[in-house]
């Protein structure tokens, strides 16, 4: 869910561009934008787990969140940028990880009366928490803690 700023109803976020969609999360969610470095992919792991990846003396997971959410998805080689997320369920397992994203997500302030959820989707994804229209564009807000669960028992599988 979006928090904002208690003596504001502005929200720090930022559009991150995927292949088939654009997700947003607060500022606070992100740690940075990098481009995407050696993957080493992990045998037996779902589609939507891309690999491995070091970051800044961290070994992180790489995911695509469109193949979590079993929306096919080419991933086009230019472009790709990996948005290094906190972890925010404070599992020491998972302080960070890497989403697949198409370019550099875009810094955006938002009004909080802006934000209105989409009440019946065309399509339900299990790993957002909110649809929502900004600016005429329908945006996904992810659902972190489904994510990071999800990630945690990967990586407890190939451990």
């Amino acid at each position: 869910m979006m928090q904002t700023d208690e003596k504001s109803s502005v929200i720090r976020a930022q559009l991150i561009p995927l292949s088939n969609m654009t997700a947003v999360l607060p500022n606070t969610c992100i740690a940075e934008v990098i481009n995407l470095g050696e993957l080493n992919p992990v045998r037996k792991t779902p589609r939507w787990f891309l690999g491995m990846m070091d970051w800044r003396n961290v070994r992180i997971p790489v995911i695509s969140f469109e193949a979590a959410n079993d929306i096919a998805s080419n991933i086009p080689m230019q472009n790709i940028r990996v948005t290094v997320l906190n972890g925010i369920s404070g599992n020491a397992e998972l302080p960070f990880y890497g989403v697949v994203s198409q370019g550099i997500p875009k810094l955006i302030k938002l009004e909080k009366s802006a934000i209105s959820a989409i009440k019946t989707p065309g399509q339900n994804f299990p790993l957002v928490s909110e649809q929502t229209q900004l600016a005429g564009v329908t945006v996904m807000i992810p659902d972190q803690n489904k994510v990071e669960a999800l990630l945690v028992a990967e990586i407890r599988k190939i451990k």
